[in-house]
């Protein structure tokens, strides 16, 4: 049951939050901490996030999502990875305006997963 509800937060995060704006940096919430970990452990298995121990490039992550499509020879669920690509590009710096296009529209840069991971760790630290 606690499982069933932890995918469709983890549904909802990734559709009204993530794919528009990026990761927070911090999520305040009034549920059980166990409860916010199965869900976020719900969103990395949902996007095959993994954790390396440096950060990835934009284009690793491009292309990680790339392959991500790949996987399915019918691209039956084309319209659930594009959302995903497109925030990958909207997040990859542009050679010409140094740029990410996703700063040049709202004036601020989204953060990816791991740099809002490594700021909140910084803050629990520091």
């Amino acid at each position: 049951m606690a499982n069933s509800i932890a995918l469709r937060v983890a549904r909802v995060f990734e559709e009204c939050v993530f794919r528009r704006f990026g990761s927070p940096s911090l999520i305040r919430h009034d549920r059980d901490p166990r409860f916010m970990s199965e869900v976020f452990q719900v969103f990395t298995e949902m996007g095959n996030i993994k954790l390396p121990a440096s950060g990835e490039r934009s284009v690793n992550t491009v292309m990680q999502s790339v392959r991500v499509g790949a996987e399915d020879p019918l691209q039956q669920d084309w319209d659930d990875i594009a959302e995903k690509l497109i925030f990958a590009i909207n997040y990859s710096i542009d050679a010409t305006r140094r740029e990410t296009p996703f700063y040049l529209i709202h004036g601020w840069d989204a953060q990816s997963t791991l740099k809002a991971i490594f700021l909140s760790l910084q803050r629990s630290y520091g």
